[in-house]
């Protein structure tokens, strides 16, 4: 899962890392995550969203403690991926992202 900040999501995407992935790891699926979510008008959210949708599958949310949002649609996702892998007994999900992108609150709300 790649976090990307919601107020700037070309400037948060490591492409570096959708490189990697894309050349040497071609099983393993990269999600991105739009954080923060609740800091930009929900249309522009829905846009990026639509947009980044066309490369990677992408999940709006909000890491917040009290409220979180998005969380119970990116379970189901990764619900889905255990679906696709079902020779394995378990998958492993990764987190990266720049700093204050929201990465490790959103790694601590998922626990």
């Amino acid at each position: 899962m790649m976090v990307l900040d919601a107020r700037d999501p070309e400037g948060t995407r490591c492409e570096a890392i959708e490189k990697h992935i894309a050349k040497d790891c071609p099983h393993k699926h990269l999600v991105f995550v739009l954080n923060k979510c609740d800091l930009v008008p929900v249309k522009v959210t829905a846009a990026w969203v639509r947009h980044l949708c066309k490369t990677r599958p992408t999940l709006a949310f909000r890491a917040n403690m009290q409220n979180p949002f998005g969380k119970g649609n990116l379970i189901n996702l990764l619900r889905q991926f255990q679906v696709l892998h079902k020779d394995r007994k378990t998958i492993t999900a990764s987190v990266v992202g720049y700093p204050n992108v929201g990465s490790e609150s959103m790694e601590r709300d998922l626990q």
